[in-house]
């Protein structure tokens, strides 16, 4: 190809840094040499990584360690800061806005989409007027700025938390601990239209009942079977039940798919996630690829799809990574084989559970495997030890102070 084969990976998350990466592994020489060429296009110069928002939101973490800046992550990438706004498939460009103001073009070889997902403002009334969100680091800032405003003015402060899978029961968690340590008088709701954990519940039902109890004796008021239907100032309304009174509303309970204009004619599910082959291509597609929560992936050696989290979204930006690789070099692809590790949840600090290959822990165990895993999987090794340090080192220090956004360095 003349001038090397372009790569584009919309988004820089966990699907996007995995598959840059592995796409060195599998031809660093030829991206050295320029005879592949990769482009990520992000909308802000930052990778959010989720796993510690709890401990953001709890106070025992600053917000900067959630961010790592993508330059010093993406070396031998042309990083864009904007966001993609149409796709013309036929002629293998996509249009973009840049984040500093105009457009660009960009074309590609080998397109891939793994833009994640965003929160349902669609689908509950309210959301974003009257919720505080997770899922854009902006949006976390923002709650967390709230939070350290009503700490320091000392008011009594109701949460609501809507969402009963583990981003909701750990942000549950860490703000019923804030209470309790910083002795601010308040209660914490928890809001599920299941139960508690229900992707554990099924083949780890004791890990499911540890986490309803350890919340439960933590003091927070646990609503199942509940689901949220519109939010209001001042609460939470209720299909068919009252209104929840609430001074913060937390929304942490499913996501939505955008569909990148241009791509409407791409195989989707009902609820809009792309269908992936074994190889991790769109179906029916040989130059677009797909990973993460937009995407559908058969889970090897199971009947359903690949679980929507952190860790399956760094496997698949790997297979697809190393696949697109393959396919430029021509040599033939290696189909997803992943079959999963395990999963864990923090139910405040030293206590949690997890299921590791099968196996699973409750307690201090649980808690310091998450860590390990966690710290193990952020995209710097070296931010993970100091996460690790920082957390090791909590029972030992005044929790950090809130600041504003760092600034990436050029």
């Amino acid at each position: 190809m003349s001038g090397g084969a372009r790569v584009l990976i919309l988004g820089g998350g966990y699907v996007g840094i995995d598959a840059y990466r592995s796409i060195l592994r599998r031809a660093g020489g030829a991206v050295r040499r320029g005879e592949i060429r990769i482009t990520v296009v992000n909308p802000t110069p930052f990778h959010t990584f989720h796993g510690f928002t709890g401990e953001v939101l709890g106070g025992l973490l600053g917000l900067e360690h959630t961010l790592t800046p993508l330059g010093p992550l993406l070396p031998r990438a042309r990083l864009v800061e904007g966001t993609a706004t149409r796709a013309d498939l036929d002629a293998q460009t996509v249009e973009v806005a840049l984040a500093a103001g105009g457009t660009c073009t960009l074309g590609y070889d080998h397109l891939l989409l793994g833009t994640g997902s965003r929160d349902p403002f669609e689908r509950l009334p309210g959301l974003r007027e009257f919720g505080w969100r997770l899922k854009d680091s902006r949006d976390m800032q923002a709650f967390r700025t709230r939070l350290e405003e009503r700490f320091r003015s000392r008011q009594p402060t109701t949460f609501a938390v809507i969402g009963g899978g583990f981003a909701g029961v750990e942000m549950a968690a860490a703000l019923q601990e804030r209470l309790r340590r910083e002795a601010l008088p308040g209660r914490v709701h928890l809001l599920s239209s299941g139960g508690v954990l229900d992707g554990l519940s099924e083949r780890f039902p004791g890990l499911a009942q540890h986490a309803q109890r350890s919340l439960e004796r933590a003091g927070v008021r646990l609503h199942l079977g509940a689901r949220a239907t519109e939010l209001r100032p001042g609460g939470v309304r209720l299909k068919g039940g009252p209104l929840i009174h609430a001074d913060e509303v937390l929304f942490a309970a499913g996501i939505s798919l955008s569909v990148l204009p241009g791509t409407e004619a791409l195989p989707r599910d009902a609820s809009g996630r792309l269908l992936a082959d074994e190889f991790l291509r769109v179906r029916s597609q040989a130059a677009v690829w797909t990973g993460g929560d937009a995407a559908v992936v058969r889970r090897p050696g199971a009947p359903d799809s690949c679980p929507a989290n952190a860790l399956w979204a760094m496997k698949h930006g790997m297979w697809a990574g190393s696949n697109i690789a393959l396919s430029v070099r021509g040599r033939p692809l290696k189909r997803f084989s992943y079959r999963g590790l395990g999963q864990a949840a923090s139910l405040g600090l030293g206590n949690g559970v997890a299921e590791l290959l099968g196996v699973p822990l409750t307690g201090w165990a649980a808690w310091a495997l998450r860590l390990g895993f966690f710290t193990w999987y952020m995209p710097s090794k070296a931010h993970g030890a100091r996460v690790l340090r920082d957390l090791l080192r909590l029972p030992f220090r005044a929790p950090p102070e809130v600041g504003p956004l760092p600034v990436a360095a050029d």
